[in-house]
């Protein structure tokens, strides 16, 4: 018995293309009830590049959904030992073609330790985002996932966070004027 083809569906990201515009309209929308001061850099720049971003993957993996169909439907007429030898050929290219900096296939082969850090990492940079602030939660997790996964020096990692947290403030406050969310044990931000 042959392995069937991997060859990817373009519906998974048809739906996510969906689920994109719709935040992305919303955040549009929403943005246009905030003063323009704050509105018309980062919120309207960000929703509507978000929207441009999701339009155009919502087009291109349509097209990519009516070819896969279309080359489906045609391959009807063909007998069980050239479906299989089809399916062969189609392995064997498919295997060929891979390439480990694809971001599909690490993705599809990234272990479960691997997912559960990551998602740790997300978790606590939002709980500490709720407590203390944008600007110690992005300190934190910049120094932390330095020193604990990218395996860092100190001091780099200390150099590194220092120059983000300073260029993030400076954005915040100097360039864009855009309140930074207030932490829940420090109001500050």
């Amino acid at each position: 018995m042959t392995a069937p083809s991997t060859k990817r569906s373009a519906m998974p990201d048809l739906v996510i293309s969906c689920v994109v515009l719709v935040i992305c309209s919303g955040a549009l929308v929403t943005s246009v009830t905030y003063p323009p001061a704050v509105s018309l850099l980062l919120p309207r720049l960000a929703a509507g590049l978000g929207l441009l971003c999701a339009a155009w993957l919502l087009v291109s993996k349509s097209i990519a959904l009516a070819r896969q169909r279309g080359e489906t439907g045609t391959d009807r007429t063909a007998g069980p030992a050239e479906e299989q030898a089809a399916m062969l050929n189609e392995s064997a290219e498919d295997n060929d073609e891979i390439d480990p900096n694809d971001a599909e296939y690490v993705l599809s082969h990234t272990s479960r330790r691997v997912w559960l850090t990551t998602l740790g990492f997300i978790a606590g940079f939002f709980l500490v985002l709720y407590l203390c602030g944008l600007f110690v939660a992005a300190a934190a997790l910049s120094l932390v996932y330095l020193m604990a996964i990218g395996k860092k020096t100190w001091i780099f990692s200390l150099i590194y966070t220092v120059v983000l947290t300073g260029l993030l403030w400076v954005l915040m406050r100097w360039v864009t004027y855009i309140p930074s969310p207030p932490g829940a044990l420090l109001p500050g931000g």
